[in-house]
Protein backbone atom coordinates (compact mmCIF):
# COMPACT_ATOMS: atom_id res chain seq x y z
CA UNK A 1 0.00 0.00 0.00
CA UNK A 2 3.28 2.27 1.31
CA UNK A 3 4.21 1.75 -2.66
CA UNK A 4 0.99 2.41 -4.70
CA UNK A 5 1.13 5.74 -2.21
CA UNK A 6 4.58 6.71 -3.15
CA UNK A 7 3.83 6.30 -6.69
CA UNK A 8 0.68 7.88 -6.87
CA UNK A 9 2.19 11.24 -5.06
CA UNK A 10 5.45 10.65 -7.44
CA UNK A 11 2.91 10.98 -10.80
CA UNK A 12 1.18 13.92 -9.05
CA UNK A 13 3.90 15.74 -8.74
CA UNK A 14 5.60 14.73 -11.92
CA UNK A 15 2.01 15.78 -13.49
CA UNK A 16 2.22 19.19 -12.28
CA UNK A 17 5.95 19.80 -13.11
CA UNK A 18 5.15 19.12 -16.78
CA UNK A 19 2.14 21.25 -16.64
CA UNK A 20 4.05 23.78 -15.14
CA UNK A 21 6.67 23.57 -17.89
CA UNK A 22 4.28 23.22 -21.11
CA UNK A 23 2.75 26.37 -19.58
CA UNK A 24 5.91 28.52 -19.44
CA UNK A 25 6.70 27.01 -23.31
CA UNK A 26 2.67 28.08 -24.38
CA UNK A 27 3.32 31.96 -22.91
CA UNK A 28 0.82 31.73 -20.46
CA UNK A 29 -2.37 32.08 -21.35
CA UNK A 30 -5.61 32.93 -22.56
CA UNK A 31 -6.76 35.75 -24.41
CA UNK A 32 -9.02 38.40 -22.14
CA UNK A 33 -7.37 38.14 -19.19
CA UNK A 34 -4.76 40.60 -18.03
CA UNK A 35 -0.95 38.99 -17.26
CA UNK A 36 -1.78 39.37 -13.46
CA UNK A 37 -4.96 37.83 -13.49
CA UNK A 38 -3.30 34.67 -14.82
CA UNK A 39 -0.81 34.94 -12.48
CA UNK A 40 -2.86 34.79 -9.78
CA UNK A 41 -5.36 32.42 -10.77
CA UNK A 42 -2.00 30.08 -11.50
CA UNK A 43 -0.61 30.85 -7.81
CA UNK A 44 -4.59 30.11 -6.36
CA UNK A 45 -3.82 26.80 -8.62
CA UNK A 46 -0.18 25.83 -7.20
CA UNK A 47 -1.51 26.43 -3.50
CA UNK A 48 -4.74 24.12 -4.02
CA UNK A 49 -2.28 21.40 -5.73
CA UNK A 50 0.05 21.12 -3.04
CA UNK A 51 -2.45 21.29 -0.11
CA UNK A 52 -4.59 18.34 -2.58
CA UNK A 53 -1.73 16.57 -2.73
CA UNK A 54 -0.38 16.89 1.49
CA UNK A 55 -4.08 15.76 2.14
CA UNK A 56 -3.79 12.82 -0.70
CA UNK A 57 -0.50 11.75 1.23
CA UNK A 58 -2.20 11.89 4.61
CA UNK A 59 -5.30 9.62 3.56
CA UNK A 60 -3.18 6.89 2.16
CA UNK A 61 -0.61 6.79 5.02
CA UNK A 62 -3.68 6.38 7.22
CA UNK A 63 -5.39 3.83 5.13
CA UNK A 64 -2.10 2.07 4.94
CA UNK A 65 -1.21 1.81 8.65
CA UNK A 66 -4.75 0.78 9.10
CA UNK A 67 -4.52 -1.86 6.34
CA UNK A 68 -1.49 -3.04 7.98
CA UNK A 69 -1.13 -6.74 8.66
CA UNK A 70 -4.85 -7.21 7.36
CA UNK A 71 -6.75 -8.12 4.24
CA UNK A 72 -9.82 -6.22 2.79
CA UNK A 73 -11.63 -9.98 3.45
CA UNK A 74 -10.89 -9.87 7.32
CA UNK A 75 -12.39 -6.69 7.41
CA UNK A 76 -15.84 -5.54 9.34
CA UNK A 77 -18.64 -4.25 6.93
CA UNK A 78 -17.91 -1.19 8.50
CA UNK A 79 -14.33 -0.70 7.78
CA UNK A 80 -15.27 -1.71 4.29
CA UNK A 81 -17.73 1.42 4.47
CA UNK A 82 -15.03 3.62 5.66
CA UNK A 83 -12.49 2.64 2.94
CA UNK A 84 -15.20 3.17 0.02
CA UNK A 85 -15.86 6.53 1.71
CA UNK A 86 -12.25 7.14 1.69
CA UNK A 87 -12.17 5.97 -2.08
CA UNK A 88 -14.81 8.53 -2.60
CA UNK A 89 -12.79 11.33 -0.96
CA UNK A 90 -9.96 10.60 -2.85
CA UNK A 91 -11.86 10.31 -6.36
CA UNK A 92 -13.14 14.11 -5.40
CA UNK A 93 -9.21 15.12 -4.07
CA UNK A 94 -8.33 13.99 -7.66
CA UNK A 95 -11.03 15.81 -9.93
CA UNK A 96 -10.02 18.47 -7.72
CA UNK A 97 -6.50 18.51 -8.86
CA UNK A 98 -7.39 17.95 -12.12
CA UNK A 99 -9.31 21.15 -12.37
CA UNK A 100 -6.41 23.04 -11.23
CA UNK A 101 -4.08 21.43 -13.54
CA UNK A 102 -6.27 23.16 -16.21
CA UNK A 103 -5.93 26.14 -14.79
CA UNK A 104 -2.21 26.32 -14.51
CA UNK A 105 -2.07 25.12 -18.28
CA UNK A 106 -4.90 28.51 -19.29
CA UNK A 107 -7.58 28.26 -21.68
CA UNK A 108 -6.10 28.44 -24.44
CA UNK A 109 -3.87 25.19 -24.06
CA UNK A 110 -7.47 23.37 -22.56
CA UNK A 111 -8.72 24.35 -25.91
CA UNK A 112 -6.22 23.12 -28.18
CA UNK A 113 -6.45 19.49 -26.24
CA UNK A 114 -9.57 19.72 -26.97
CA UNK A 115 -9.52 20.11 -30.28
CA UNK A 116 -6.87 17.23 -30.84
CA UNK A 117 -9.47 14.74 -28.78
CA UNK A 118 -12.28 15.80 -31.11
CA UNK A 119 -10.78 15.55 -34.21
CA UNK A 120 -10.72 11.63 -34.23
CA UNK A 121 -14.34 11.87 -33.45
CA UNK A 122 -15.34 14.41 -35.98
CA UNK A 123 -13.60 12.61 -38.48
CA UNK A 124 -15.29 9.06 -37.62
CA UNK A 125 -18.98 10.83 -37.64
CA UNK A 126 -17.87 12.29 -41.48
CA UNK A 127 -17.02 8.69 -42.34
CA UNK A 128 -20.05 7.24 -40.64
CA UNK A 129 -22.32 9.65 -42.23
CA UNK A 130 -20.81 9.43 -45.81
CA UNK A 131 -21.49 5.36 -45.83
CA UNK A 132 -24.99 6.43 -44.54
CA UNK A 133 -24.57 4.56 -41.02
CA UNK A 134 -27.47 6.68 -39.50
CA UNK A 135 -26.92 4.65 -35.83
CA UNK A 136 -23.50 5.07 -35.94
CA UNK A 137 -23.43 8.81 -36.79
CA UNK A 138 -25.83 9.41 -34.27
CA UNK A 139 -23.97 7.74 -31.46
CA UNK A 140 -20.81 9.88 -32.69
CA UNK A 141 -23.26 12.85 -32.60
CA UNK A 142 -24.23 12.15 -29.14
CA UNK A 143 -20.82 11.67 -27.92
CA UNK A 144 -19.35 14.50 -29.65
CA UNK A 145 -21.84 16.72 -27.76
CA UNK A 146 -21.31 15.27 -24.59
CA UNK A 147 -17.61 15.94 -24.64
CA UNK A 148 -18.57 19.60 -26.02
CA UNK A 149 -20.51 20.21 -23.24
CA UNK A 150 -17.71 19.33 -21.11
CA UNK A 151 -15.47 21.22 -22.11
CA UNK A 152 -18.06 23.94 -22.30
CA UNK A 153 -18.66 23.38 -18.41
CA UNK A 154 -14.90 22.95 -17.73
CA UNK A 155 -13.86 26.66 -19.18
CA UNK A 156 -17.11 27.92 -17.72
CA UNK A 157 -15.71 26.71 -14.51
CA UNK A 158 -12.14 28.21 -15.05
CA UNK A 159 -13.76 31.97 -15.53
CA UNK A 160 -13.61 32.34 -19.35
CA UNK A 161 -17.03 33.29 -21.29
CA UNK A 162 -18.96 32.05 -24.34
CA UNK A 163 -17.28 34.88 -26.23
CA UNK A 164 -13.58 34.02 -24.80
CA UNK A 165 -13.83 30.00 -25.38
CA UNK A 166 -15.14 30.73 -29.22
CA UNK A 167 -12.15 33.10 -29.95
CA UNK A 168 -9.78 30.14 -28.25
CA UNK A 169 -11.32 27.82 -30.71
CA UNK A 170 -10.58 29.80 -33.61
CA UNK A 171 -7.68 28.67 -35.35
CA UNK A 172 -4.37 31.06 -34.44
CA UNK A 173 -3.63 33.23 -37.54
CA UNK A 174 0.33 33.78 -37.84
CA UNK A 175 1.38 36.99 -37.21
CA UNK A 176 4.11 38.59 -39.56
Amino acid sequence: MKKNAGILIIAVVLTLAVAWAAFGQAGGGGQGRGFGQMREAQQKALAGLQESIAKLKSMTEAQAKAMEGRSFQDMTEEDRTKMRQQGEERQKIMASMQQQMDALKGGRQVAQEHQQMMTPLKEALASAQKENAKGTAGMLEKLIADRQKQFNDKMAAMGYTPEQIDRMMQPRQRQQ
